[in-house]
């Protein structure tokens, strides 16, 4: 009952919160409801991260779709055709700014003052980079320093600060965050990231800081050595205990604890047309990946498992279920309908309650292995590359609808994948795009860092595409911002040659 009141006290802060498309609701006095609890701010912030349809739309339909993992569904057509539709892509924009960001610079401010309440300060710091991270990798320069100052400093039309100067106050600020939390001080209440464990927060700082000081590899290297030294040295995840992870509910839309990616799967039939990508699927066909049949199945039109006879078919990338029209013949003689002949996502990726991952320890070994074939840290690479592969298929058991991999096979496929130096950046990095399924947002913007996976070309036989078959490299900042920002935007697309273009390389993009 103690949960339950409180869960619905969280939403209620959260349905107050949420009309903030107006421009005068932008700038009103976010501490009306003075008796807020941080904690419940700080949950809020969060919450809006991965829970509801709509922070589920940009993943299912621009990100999936644009590294090729999955295509099919009409919806995706902006995510695998590169053809624009900016609802989805507004949507990490509108959510982050109006929902998160503001929470938690209302948080912030708040707090700032009282030295009882500094564990929530540091935690809420932390949030906002990786918050942050997110907003600048997919746009580029973006409103930051001055973003939700309108009503604490009357600031209503925000600079756009450069990106390069954004990763270097995320460096400060996660090592100020580290060093600012105090265990003798005011524990995180109804923190439903870490349960108010300092130490669990302190090794998110410092992975998210090993995270973006690899984006760093190209444009600035001897920074990023010098914060992936500093990551490591104060202490990055050490098992999955440490995952970074939300923990969704059996709840569809509109209510936010359902998972947001499951959430826009259940419409209208989109799971039935998301199809493996053959960029994906072929992959893991070719290394012999017992994680396939974890991620993509075919069923029949009475939901029967007929994977063993179409052994996992997959779509091209650029094609609706509908393209290539034809049924399946199998070796035996059986006909496969052509909606049925494609693999699709596993259901255990349309469960409304399932976690969604947001930076795991899978993850964080691959960025050390990287690290260490770069010679940046003084540690052994294949080591940290096979205790990816390792963690990546076990990560997959926070599914509940996901048995966990035999033991030999996971012992089989580590075995014989041992890194070549001469290859061990493209090693490192195909088996993370694998690792990283279904964050398409991080697996966006590491395929643009690292090279990986090269993308196929697309097949586009309705003409539909925008790029002349370019895969785009940021979103399009919304034009919203045309009307509501107007200097600053125009600013911030002299910068990038004057348009708002999405194939023009965010900064760190080289």
């Amino acid at each position: 009952m103690k949960r339950y009141k409180k869960l619905i006290l969280l939403f209620i802060i959260l349905i107050a919160g949420s009309c903030t498309k107006d421009f005068e609701e932008l700038n009103t006095d976010p501490t009306r409801g003075a008796t807020i609890a941080p904690g419940q701010q700080l949950a809020s912030a969060a919450y809006f991260l991965s829970g509801g349809r709509e922070a589920g739309y940009p993943n299912l339909y621009l990100f999936l779709p644009r590294v090729q993992y999955v295509n099919g569904a009409y919806g995706m057509r902006a995510g695998t055709l590169y053809a624009r539709q900016d609802f989805y892509n507004d949507r990490v924009w509108e959510i982050f700014y109006n929902k998160s960001i503001k929470q938690l610079v209302d948080m912030l401010n708040r707090c700032k003052d009282d030295p009882a309440l500094v564990n929530y300060v540091a935690a809420g710091r932390i949030l906002k980079v990786y918050i942050f991270s997110i907003l600048t990798d997919c746009y580029g320069d973006i409103p930051y320093s001055q973003a939700g100052a309108a009503y604490y400093q009357k600031v209503y039309t925000p600079v756009y600060d450069k990106q390069q100067d954004i990763y270097n106050d995320f460096f400060k600020e996660l090592d100020e965050a580290v060093k600012q939390f105090d265990p003798s001080k005011e524990a995180i209440a109804n923190d439903i990231v870490y349960k108010g464990v300092i130490a669990n927060w302190k090794k998110l700082a410092n992975s998210l800081r090993l995270r973006l000081a690899l984006r760093l590899s190209k444009v600035a290297p001897e920074i990023g050595e010098k914060e992936a030294k500093a990551a490591v040295a104060g202490g990055v995840m050490q098992s999955a205990d440490d995952n970074f992870k939300m923990i969704h509910e059996n709840y569809n839309y509109p209510d936010l604890r359902g998972n947001g990616l499951s959430q826009a799967l259940a419409e209208v039939e989109t799971f039935r047309y998301t199809m493996g990508c053959s960029t994906f699927v072929n992959y893991l066909k070719t290394e012999k990946d017992p994680r396939l049949p974890v991620y993509f199945l075919n069923r029949d039109g009475n939901d029967k498992d007929i994977t063993a006879l179409t052994n996992f078919i997959p779509i091209i990338p650029g094609h609706y279920w509908w393209d290539d029209w034809s049924d399946y013949t199998t070796g035996d003689g059986t006909n496969i309908p052509h909606l049925n002949k494609f693999c699709r996502i596993n259901t255990a990726f349309a469960d409304l309650k399932a976690n969604f991952l947001h930076l795991g320890y899978a993850e964080v070994e691959f960025l050390l292995a990287e690290a260490a074939a770069k010679n940046w840290i003084s540690e052994d690479a294949n080591k940290h590359y096979q205790l990816g592969i390792r963690m990546a298929m076990k990560q997959l058991e926070m599914y509940s609808d996901i048995n966990p991999i035999k033991s030999n096979l996971v012992d089989d496929f580590v075995s014989q994948h041992v890194l070549d130096p001469v290859k061990a950046v493209e090693q490192i990095n195909m088996q993370k795009w694998v690792a990283l399924f279904p964050n398409g947002l991080e697996a966006f913007a590491n395929q643009r860092r690292s090279g990986f996976p090269v993308l196929a070309p697309i097949s586009d036989p309705a003409g539909e595409n925008e790029t002349n078959g370019k895969p785009f490299k940021r979103l399009f900042y919304p034009s919203t911002e045309a009307y509501n920002n107007t200097n600053n935007y125009q600013d911030a697309l002299k910068r990038m040659g004057g348009q708002n273009d999405w194939l023009k390389p965010v900064w760190w993009d080289k």
